[in-house]
């Protein structure tokens, strides 16, 4: 599954750049959970674990999340600039587990 680009929203300026950030609400609202390395276990960070609005503000490349703990299960690639509004009909309705860049 490949997500896809959309309009900006305020709260995702709250996403550093070279940063994947996860909210635990739809469109973005609130604040964000934020990584910039892979991560086996995402599921350690409450905002990715409950992930509900995800979008990569990477500056190099795209990031693979997975469903599951280690690399594990379904997944979705985020290019740069792409996002998800709403999970709950994605590969990540039940949050993230995992990512990898590039």
């Amino acid at each position: 599954m490949l997500a896809t680009a959309g309009t900006a929203q305020a709260a995702k300026s709250d996403c550093p750049k070279t940063y994947l950030c996860s909210w635990a609400t739809t469109n973005f609202s609130g604040l964000p959970g934020k990584v910039a390395y892979d991560n086996s276990n995402l599921r350690q960070y409450y905002k990715f674990a409950n992930s509900r609005s995800m979008y990569n503000n990477g500056t190099s490349c795209s990031v693979r999340v997975w469903a599951g703990t280690n690399y594990t299960g379904s997944s979705v690639v985020f290019k740069i600039g792409y996002q998800l509004h709403d999970t709950s009909n994605s590969v990540l309705r039940n949050g993230a587990g995992s990512n990898r860049w590039c």
